[in-house]
């Protein structure tokens, strides 16, 4: 029998708690080593960051605030154990390069549940002749994380629901793309409290647990990108906490060629969901619309998959850990174009 891949848990918030602290457990091939978290006590199964590395962990998850994500992710790999970190992997090409030195002979892998989507696959096996246009938006009716937590701090997220939802975005949408180079673009970024087309109220990302709060929120709640990149393709990215619609909803719509391809539904766990998810096609002489499944979380069953894979050592790391350093590039160009560039911790030591 295979001996089980033993799995350190650096964080203890609702996404390590919640995602992946379950399917570690459920999962025939994985064992709970040990769990940390640096900023809270009275933890279920805890240790100390020293007793989590006497458990011996075959790999560390790390689900802690934004701005730890680089720092923490270099000490793991300065001890020889591979790391799966959260999105966003970091908060600049500088960290990013840093972290992809280290992770050399070692391993690191970003969680990358959007692009495991079945739909999303789906979408990307029937793309239209290019150059593409790519629209890419994740709008929530109301979910923004609770005000005046580490969430909602730049200090401590670095950015909002562009760093957010659009990592995601970004990750499929340059995938469809091709990850070419990024030649130019623009950003605008909306802070808290302006108004919404329909007058909608905005509420709270209550499925995360996540209660009205009573802190501010300094980082933006809705943010677009238009990017233009190396042979003519394009991309418009909106990802909005809080926005005009009902019902929350992701959306890529691609076009070349004379031909579209749209797919509609919601990601992550949000109740609130598109009740007919769909990919639609339209050529000149052609329609189709097939309504897709919406099994909720199965993108992070297949990311448990991929930890596996990466964990025995039979998952192509590096390829993976090369297609967002361009996530990287682009949300950090759109930052600083925006004129409110990403927050970048004060000290990258643990």
């Amino acid at each position: 029998m295979t001996a089980a891949l033993r799995v350190g848990l650096l964080g203890y918030g609702w996404v390590n708690r919640t995602v992946w602290l379950p399917r570690i457990r459920r999962h025939p091939r994985l064992e709970l080593a040990a769990v940390h978290d640096p900023e809270a006590a009275g933890v279920p199964a805890a240790t100390s960051w020293t007793g989590l590395l006497d458990a011996r962990p075959d790999v560390v998850v790390i689900g802690t605030p934004n701005h730890t994500h680089a720092a923490l992710a270099s000490a793991v790999l300065e001890r020889g154990i591979p790391v799966v970190v959260e999105k966003p992997l970091c908060l600049s090409r500088a960290e990013f390069d840093v972290l992809a030195e280290r992770a050399r002979g070692v391993g690191l892998l970003v969680s990358r549940a959007a692009v495991r989507r079945e739909d999303v696959r789906r979408l990307a096996g029937a793309l239209p002749p290019g150059p593409l246009t790519v629209r890419a938006s994740w709008l929530r009716a109301g979910g923004v994380p609770r005000p005046g937590s580490w969430f909602t701090g730049r200090a401590t997220a670095g950015g909002g629901a562009l760093l957010d939802l659009g990592w995601h975005l970004a990750d499929v949408a340059l995938g469809l793309l091709g990850r070419p180079r990024l030649v130019a673009v623009a950003a605008e970024l909306r802070a808290p409290g302006g108004e919404h087309a329909g007058g909608h109220t905005p509420g709270r990302a209550t499925w995360r647990g996540d209660g009205a709060g009573t802190g501010p929120v300094d980082v933006e709640v809705d943010g677009t990108v238009r990017a233009e990149f190396e042979g003519g393709a394009r991309l418009v990215l909106r990802a909005a906490w809080e926005s005009e619609v009902a019902t929350d909803r992701t959306r890529f719509v691609v076009e070349g060629g004379g031909e579209r391809r749209v797919l509609t539904g919601t990601f992550g766990f949000s109740p609130n969901r598109v009740a007919e998810p769909a990919l639609t096609a339209w050529g000149p002489d052609s329609y189709r619309r097939v309504t897709l499944p919406d099994p909720v979380g199965r993108e992070y069953d297949a990311q448990v998959e991929a930890i596996v894979g990466f964990a025995s050592g039979t998952l192509d790391w590096a390829a993976e850990l090369a297609e967002s350093a361009a996530v990287v590039d682009l949300l950090e160009a759109a930052y600083r174009a925006s004129g409110r560039p990403l927050a970048l911790p004060e000290s990258t030591a643990v």
